[in-house]
Order: structure tokens, then C-alpha cells, then sequence
């Protein structure tokens, strides 16, 4: 009788043999600018157990655009790169420290690998993203949230500071910033100028909140005539 092979022998003990590793070299699946992966870091998710909204999505448009998304779930951002590549949608994790070398002259580039780097105009790499960049899982499609039907510009509704706050960021990198409301259900939306060929805009979610209203203990005026003038100290 014939011995068994190693891989029948693991066949035969319920274990997978191992798959043989990939010799095709790593290639390029990714190209954003930099300044987008800034602008959507304060919007990913952290530590949230949807482990793919620790991340941001890279989508390839039918316009051989890319659209950048990041969601914590309470808020949203999304980002046109209208020079951006992508070979295939991807997620991708985005580690604080490398947001010190991402402006708009430099590009965060992604291999198929899972290598991630912020690289210079002159194509110098900045800053390298130690582990694995992408992260698996099925992003949320946003269009499904961000419908812009039915909304006018202004604000209204009850809106977290900190998260205004980090639209207003956005606005003062792109030099201008304008909100849009239509319910208090549906999210604020807000769209920031452009800054060279990224287009943004974005959404914050409503809270809910005791009051509706100005303060009605304020009191009333009175008629002018009634009125008395505040007489100064001796």
C-alpha cells in the first residue's frame, strides 16, 4: 500500500492545506490624493466593531473618477477625486500619524499587497503605514443616506457641536462652506468649495433634543413709553 502525501494526510485529519503563496508581483490598486484621506480621518469610525467603517472607502466611478466615503455612523463625509485611480472598490485603514505628510501635492498610495503609503509629488515615499491597509468587509452604499431631493439651504434641527466643528474644518481648508436642510429627520448637509480636483461634501445626522424653540421666559417688550432709562451712579 502507498503512503499517503502530506496534503492527503491533512485532507484526511480535517485540515486545509495552506494555499501557496501569490508570486505575481504587488501592484498599484489605489491612487487618492493625500488631502482627501485628511479631510476623511475625523469622520472614520474608531474601534467600532463594524470593523470596516475603520477605514475609508475608495470607489471607482463609471467617469474613471474616485469617490473617498468615511461614516462613524453619525455622520458622513465624501470626497470626488476627479484624478484618483482605483483598480477595484477597496477599504482602506488610515493611521493617524501619517496625516502629518498628506496635502494636496502628495497621493496615498495602495498595493494589492496591503502595503499603504504617502507618497510626494516627486513620487518620495513620506510616510509608510506599517501592517496590512486594507480591510475587508461591504462598505455601506452612502447614496443610500445622502439623497439630496427635497432639501434647502440653511440650518435647522439640533446638531452636535464637536461634529459642526469638524465641518467647519473642512470649510476652512477649502476656503468656504454652505449647509443644506430638509427635514428634522434627514442629516444637515453641508458642500465645501472645491480645492484643486476634489469635490466634498457631507452630512451630520439630527439629534433629538428637549427644546424646539427660543426661550419663552424671556420677557416681552414692553410699550416705549413705559419704558424707563437706566440712570447712571452719581
Amino acid at each position: 500500500m502507498n503512503a499517503t502525501t502530506e496534503q492527503e494526510q491533512l485532507s484526511i485529519d480535517g485540515v486545509a492545506p495552506a494555499e501557496p503563496e501569490s508570486k505575481e508581483a504587488p501592484h498599484m490598486i489605489a491612487r487618492i490624493n493625500a488631502m482627501a484621506v485628511k479631510v476623511a480621518f475625523p469622520f472614520m469610525a474608531q474601534n467600532d466593531i463594524r470593523y470596516y467603517l475603520n477605514g475609508v472607502n475608495v470607489r471607482p466611478l463609471e467617469d474613471n473618477t474616485v469617490m473617498i466615503v468615511a461614516t462613524d455612523g453619525h455622520r458622513y463625509v465624501v470626497i470626488r477625486d476627479q484624478h484618483g485611480y482605483a483598480e477595484k472598490e477597496v477599504i482602506v485603514s488610515i493611521k493617524k500619524d501619517g496625516l502629518k505628510t498628506c496635502n494636496a501635492k502628495s497621493t496615498l498610495d495602495v498595493m494589492s499587497n496591503g502595503s499603504a503609503m504617502v507618497n510626494d509629488e516627486n513620487g518620495q515615499a513620506q510616510f509608510i503605514q506599517p501592517g496590512n491597509a486594507l480591510v475587508e468587509g461591504n462598505f455601506p452604499r452612502i447614496e443610500n443616506v445622502a439623497a439630496a431631493r427635497g432639501y434647502n439651504e440653511g440650518i435647522s434641527g439640533a446638531i452636535n457641536p464637536a461634529y459642526l466643528k469638524d465641518a467647519l474644518t473642512i470649510g476652512q481648508h477649502f476656503g468656504s462652506i454652505r449647509f443644506f436642510t430638509k427635514d428634522a429627520d434627514s442629516p444637515l448637509m453641508f458642500v465645501v468649495g472645491g480645492l484643486g480636483d476634489l469635490e466634498v461634501f457631507g452630512g451630520i445626522m439630527k439629534m433629538r433634543d428637549s427644546f424646539e424653540q427660543l426661550p419663552t421666559w424671556f420677557p416681552r417688550p414692553v410699550p416705549y413709553e413705559l419704558t424707563q432709562p437706566v440712570s447712571e451712579p452719581e
